[in-house]
């Protein structure tokens, strides 16, 4: 059993070039909202949030975009931190 071909308009937004143009605009300031994104690319603010959300995998969080995941570095830095901060508590 095999699906046919669907008709209609292909999803373009979440494309290669739109991931593109919302990273810029997400590296210029972290705290811009869907809508301000949307306005300055000419992108739909439910596509900059597809994008963002699901291609990206950033948050918002306290006002900012984040990525959803910490990367090894970042853990281990907090570990530290934490680890470091513990110490001087215990003395």
């Amino acid at each position: 059993m095999e699906d046919e071909p669907c008709s209609g308009r292909p999803v373009t937004a979440c494309g290669d070039a739109n991931i593109s143009k919302v990273l810029v605009s997400l590296s210029d300031d972290r705290r811009r909202t869907c809508e301000e994104i949307s306005t300055e690319i000419s992108m739909s603010r439910t596509s900059v949030f597809r994008v963002l959300t699901n291609k990206l995998n950033k948050k918002k969080k306290f006002s900012k975009w984040v990525p959803h995941l910490l990367t090894d570095e970042q853990k281990e830095s907090k570990s530290q931190f934490f680890q470091k901060l513990f110490a001087e508590i215990s003395n």
